[in-house]
């Protein structure tokens, strides 16, 4: 049978061409520029990314079987659509960037649609106005169907989060954490539900859930002996923690956090305790830096303190330079050979402890082959040990943490 016209034009070609198609390399450059022209910042988070391309997808799997008449428009229902507008709606990212996002991909679309087909009409497939006429208003049809499933579905996430006062929380700590707040006041921890004259312990979790969040929130609160804890979604699985205690947080404290941060099974990265709004911003600059490291040494182990890493992180603001301060101070220990990493290995364990017998029992060697390898180290190190065992821990350091210099 042939296939019905659409304003006069056949669509035949048009259902044969979508049938032959790759629909997986339209939806790549559709969800690149969507990436650079709607959420250029937000597209740096790699998780954002991946929710941003496995929306792209669907809806191009999804619309080009409807153009191949495989599909009905009426059970168009992609799930990754579904699952980015719950992401923006949980970001607080407004609907008008959604809807923007989804002309920018039709945008996009289109053009790529219009590409192949001038492609398919030089190959004889059909004219080029069959092939992109009946497309268009397919096209069109499609965005008005999709936007009205998003839009509905983002309006109800978003009332959830309004019915929970998520909103006006968020507003007001994005205010505390850019520093337009500056004193706390009893209207700010009623609305937080949260004490902010205290000191405050930062912790960025890896989980994809709010529940899984939230269950980890109440264990270390519980077990820790806070006060209380405040959460923020910061980027698609990474949740901001705070727990907030009304004295001084000090080894017993930290002890019970990191007892509970174990027995929670979650990844995470600890800031340092701060005092006051200003401790509050600097724990969670210091949990969001160490996450980061914390990423991209893979993260283990699970739990990672920003004051384990301090000075990793100091030097890291310009990592060519602490890469060369490594090849600098090590020498030939900087190279990749097994012998330089026994020899590093070893070195670093003796420098950690201070003790020859402690290192050997670190290692699990003899005492002997300590003395032994300390003694080949500083004969290959660039400088000598004795004068700078400062710099050579910490270039030891480095290149445990960065791995060997290029």
């Amino acid at each position: 049978m042939t296939p019905p016209a659409r304003d006069g034009i056949p669509v035949g070609p048009m259902r044969a061409m979508a049938a032959r198609i790759d629909p997986d390399e339209i939806a790549e450059a559709v969800s690149r520029d969507t990436a650079t022209h709607v959420w250029p910042e937000n597209a740096r988070d790699p998780q954002f990314l991946v929710a941003l391309r496995r929306s792209g997808r669907d809806n191009v799997h999804a619309i080009v079987a409807v153009l191949a008449g495989d599909l009905d428009l009426r059970d168009v229902n992609p799930e990754g659509a579904l699952a980015f507008a719950d992401l923006t709606a949980e970001l607080g990212i407004p609907v008008s960037e959604l809807e923007r996002g989804y002309w920018v991909g039709v945008r996009g679309f289109w053009g790529e649609w219009f590409r192949l087909a001038r492609i398919e009409s030089d190959r004889g497939g059909g004219s080029l106005e069959e092939l992109v006429g009946p497309a268009t208003i397919g096209m069109f049809d499609y965005i008005i169907h999709i936007l009205g499933v998003v839009v509905a579905r983002y309006d109800a996430v978003r009332a959830e989060i309004l019915r929970n006062q998520e909103d006006r929380r968020r507003a007001v700590l994005g205010q505390i954490l850019h520093g337009a707040v500056t004193a706390p006041t009893s209207e700010l921890e009623n609305v937080l539900g949260y004490r902010l004259r205290g000191t405050h312990l930062g912790l960025a979790l890896e989980v994809d859930e709010r529940a899984q969040a939230e269950r980890v929130a109440a264990t270390l609160t519980e077990t820790s002996g806070a006060l209380g804890s405040l959460m923020l979604l910061h980027a698609p699985g990474t949740w901001m923690l705070w727990l907030g205690y009304a004295g001084t947080v000090g080894p017993t404290e930290t002890a019970a956090v990191a007892n509970g941060a174990a027995s929670s099974g979650a990844t995470m990265a600890i800031g340092a305790p701060g005092v006051g709004l200003a401790g509050l911003r600097r724990t969670y600059e210091q949990a969001l830096d160490t996450a980061r490291l914390h990423r991209r040494i893979g993260k283990q182990p699970p739990v990672l303190w920003f004051s384990a890493v301090r000075l990793e992180l100091l030097m890291l603001h310009d990592e060519d330079a602490a890469l060369q301060f490594v090849e600098d101070e090590l020498g030939e220990l900087a190279g990749a050979d097994e012998r330089a990493e026994r020899t590093c290995e070893t070195l670093l364990a003796w420098l950690t402890t201070g003790s020859q017998s402690r290192a050997a029992t670190r290692l699990g060697v003899h005492e002997n082959t300590v003395r032994i390898r300390i003694r080949q180290a500083e004969e290959l190190l660039a400088h000598g040990l004795s004068e700078r065992r400062a710099e050579v821990l910490a270039a030891l350091r480095l290149r445990q943490l960065l791995g060997r210099p290029r």
